[in-house]
């Protein structure tokens, strides 16, 4: 009876401190910070270098003088989310919705390729995601949430432009999640085609994998079993509700895949998946030696020529279908 006691009690502190390290990866992964603020733009982690960040700030200081027109809409679930659009030069024939990752914002991560693409003509539209920057909501949704977020850009666009706009998506980390998993949404026929950069297959593998490089992986599934419970009865969804993979493999969506060749937060191996996963015209880039998110500031001019050539390629699949 004596041991019977010592062992259950073991699995009863056990149970407790698993549940108890559910709720408190729960907090800090999924729900928003509140000392975030919305107004201080710093460069994102990849900008680790003098030159990457004089080329980040430059580019930042650009876009505030170029001037922007604020936007917003409203969610499937109530939230206001804004946004900036920006014209590009010259008179564009096509836009594009730039996506940023987790616990970023729409200037952080895209100073420098929303110039980019000003600047080679390309009308922009800069977003800030559910529960991070300008916008509103209170649970990060890791894609899961955000595609249907994206899928109402997608539709602002649209209207805005009568259907006569090419419409691209580009997304980082976790916004090409979010593209990828509003792939197979009832996207209008104006988009043309996907970039996505380092984006994971699901939260859940993503997690797990974070565990394991952490050497907790023997936690990983108990811990993300009651995670995702917590996440399923607070913030309205679970890990596995969708996957990048699943959803472009339904979608007929051209996509560019771009991944770091040294990315150890999201492996090599999930764009890898993403690409095979793929059904429409497709395309992988593994950018040698770059780390998470790195991609664009090692090979900044080959990244601007693969993106643009992928962008021409599009259009010019889709004139010929029309023709």
């Amino acid at each position: 009876m004596k041991k019977k006691n010592i062992i259950l009690g073991v699995l009863a502190a056990g149970t407790a401190a698993v549940f108890t390290g559910a709720g408190a990866v729960f907090h800090n992964i999924i729900v928003r910070k509140k000392q975030e603020p919305t107004d201080i733009i710093v460069a994102p982690d990849a900008v680790n270098g003098a030159e990457r960040k004089q080329l980040w700030t430059e580019s930042n200081c650009w876009l505030n003088e170029r001037g922007s027109e604020k936007v917003s809409i409203q969610s499937f679930d109530g939230l206001t989310l804004r946004g900036e659009f920006f014209e590009g030069e010259g008179e564009p024939d096509s836009t594009v919705l730039l996506v940023h990752g987790y616990r970023c914002n729409r200037r952080r991560e895209y100073a420098a390729i929303a110039r980019f693409y000003l600047e080679a003509g390309y009308n922009v539209l800069l977003v800030d995601n559910r529960a991070h920057g300008e916008s509103d909501g209170r649970y990060i949704g890791f894609g899961i949430l955000d595609r249907e977020d994206c899928y109402r850009w997608v539709r602002f666009l649209d209207d805005r432009f009568d259907g006569k706009q090419n419409i691209f998506l580009h997304g980082i980390s976790m916004g090409a999640a979010t593209v990828l998993m509003a792939s197979d949404l009832c996207l209008p026929m104006s988009v043309r085609g996907i970039v996505e950069d380092c984006g994971f297959t699901s939260p859940e593998e993503e997690f797990q994998h974070v565990l394991k490089q952490s050497g907790k992986g023997y936690l990983s599934r108990p811990l993300i079993w009651l995670t995702n419970l917590f996440c399923k009865a607070l913030a309205g969804y679970g890990f596995s509700d969708f996957s990048s993979d699943d959803c472009i493999a339904e979608s007929r969506l051209p996509v560019l895949v771009i991944h770091g060749e040294k990315d150890d937060f999201v492996p090599t191996g999930m764009g890898k998946k993403i690409y095979q996963a793929a059904t429409g015209e497709k395309e992988i880039w593994i950018a040698k030696g770059a780390g998470h998110a790195e991609s664009y500031y090692l090979h900044r001019e080959e990244y601007e020529h693969k993106v643009l050539g992928f962008f021409h390629r599009c259009i010019e699949a889709d004139a010929y279908a029309e023709d």
